[in-house]
Formats: C-alpha cells, sequence, structure tokens
C-alpha cells in the first residue's frame, strides 16, 4: 500500500469474477451522491436542508469493443438490464495492491452500445446505480482492497490493515470477493483483529463466501448486520477445499 497522489490508469475493475481492466478506458463518476431535503418554511431567513438518501454509483464505462468467446468484453458485458458485482480497485502510482482504496457494489447495468470514438469500435455500458434486489446495508461503497489480483496456495499468516478512519466501528459492512481461477474449491473470507498480530485475527462473522468452485468465474457480495462490530485491523483469508491455487480479489467497506 501507497500513498499519495495517482493516475486514472491505475485503476482496476472486476465484475462476476472476470478482470476487465484490459478493455477498459474510463469509468466514473464513481461515489456517493446525498440527497438534500429542502425543510425551508416561510420564516427561515435561510434555506434549510437535511441529509436524504444517498445513490452509490460508478457512472459509465467506455471500452474497447473485444468478442473472443467466453472471456472477452462482449462475452461478460454484452447483456444489460442485469444486476452486476462490481469491484473498482485504485492503485497509487501503480498497479492496486492490498491495503490500497475500492469502491464496491451491485449495480445496474442499463446499457450496452458499440460507437465510433477516433476509427476505432469503443463500447459505452452505462449503470443506473445501486441495484435495489441488491443486499441493503448502511455500509459506504468506498472500502479498502484487502487482496489483489493475485493467486494464493496457502492459509494467510500475515498482520492486517488498519482502518483508516479510526478503530473498531459498530454499523456493518459489505465483503465482496471476485473469483478469477483456480483449480478446485476453497472458501474466501474477512477476518478482523483488535491489535495487528497474527494471532489475534478471527473470522469476522458473515463475511465468508461458504464453499465455491473456483474453477468457475463468480463473485459475490455480503452484507453484514447493521449492528455488526468490525475490530480495527482487518485481512484476507482462504480455506482451501479441493483447490490447491486460487486467484482470487476481495474488498470489504465498513459501515
Amino acid at each position: 500500500m501507497a500513498t499519495g497522489r495517482t493516475l486514472d490508469r491505475y485503476k482496476r475493475m472486476y465484475a462476476g469474477g472476470y478482470d476487465l481492466s484490459g478493455f477498459n478506458r474510463s469509468i466514473g463518476p464513481i461515489g456517493i451522491e446525498v440527497e438534500e431535503a429542502d425543510l425551508t418554511t416561510w420564516t427561515d431567513l435561510v434555506k434549510g436542508y437535511l441529509k436524504n438518501q444517498a445513490k452509490a454509483g460508478i457512472g459509465t464505462l467506455n471500452s474497447v469493443f473485444e468478442n473472443t468467446p467466453t472471456t472477452g468484453l462482449h462475452a461478460v458485458m454484452g447483456t444489460a438490464g442485469i444486476r452486476r458485482d462490481i469491484l473498482v480497485a485504485i492503485g497509487i502510482q501503480a498497479a492496486p495492491a492490498a491495503g490500497d482504496l475500492a469502491f464496491i457494489g451491485q449495480f445496474a447495468h442499463a446499457g450496452y452500445q458499440a460507437t465510433n470514438d477516433g476509427g476505432a469500435l469503443t463500447v459505452t455500458c452505462p449503470f443506473e446505480g445501486w441495484d435495489a434486489t441488491a443486499p441493503l446495508s448502511i455500509a459506504p461503497n468506498w472500502g479498502i482492497l484487502l487482496h489483489p489480483n493475485t493467486a494464493e496456495t496457502a492459509v494467510n499468516t500475515a498482520v492486517g490493515f488498519d482502518n483508516p478512519t479510526g478503530g473498531a466501528t459498530a454499523l456493518g459492512g459489505l465483503f465482496m470477493y471476485q473469483a478469477l481461477a483456480g483449480n478446485g474449491t476453497a472458501t474466501l473470507k474477512v477476518q478482523d483483529a483488535a491489535t495487528n498480530t497474527n494471532p489475534s485475527f478471527a473470522d469476522l462473522t458473515g463475511a465468508t463466501s461458504g464453499s465455491i468452485d473456483c474453477a468457475t468465474k463468480q463473485s459475490g457480495l455480503i452484507a453484514l448486520g447493521v449492528g455488526a462490530t468490525v475490530r480495527q485491523f482487518l485481512r484476507w483469508q482462504i480455506v482451501l477445499g479441493t483447490a490447491t491455487t486460487v486467484t482470487f480479489v476481495i474488498g470489504f467497506a465498513r459501515g
């Protein structure tokens, strides 16, 4: 994990267990926008507002058209009108590393349109925002990348990553996994701890994929309970079933 300014080209995007970064040219705006409810009355001398509902979104994805069967952009994103698990990782002056920022959620994929961009055939995929059928949680969508796009062959015995905004939280959170490749079954999960030492880490209740077949590309979003406690330090964890190697991405956003 590095700190400082960065460039747009260090973003990476994962959807449904696929790494789309090699096709993408831009995505955004990414973030949270809160509605303002105007509560101004006749006798108020200045306008007054209260925070209303928040809207999470990733804006519009612009990519290069590519029709390789199964793994090409057209095969993966060519169907609109569905809910997609999206994780956008933001590297700091390099490809994303563990501890960098990640924006996660399940978003409504609203369109798939081919267009000419300077002679190149490109694709535009607008997203309407958080999908109404996705798990509900008060957790924000900005979180931390706990595991970048790499392969693992054994359990994690390393320390974790600090909460950048304070200590433990008691508002739940969102756990997203993207299983990109593997040769069998495994369980992907998040562990937390009060101190950043290996013996202190324990499974974070609810933040688990369950046993999945990692030979099939897949992803998932799990919302922890609104009142769930998440201790100060977090790390990724894997429990190998029949698999001996799994390539995956994990992100977590606190409530």
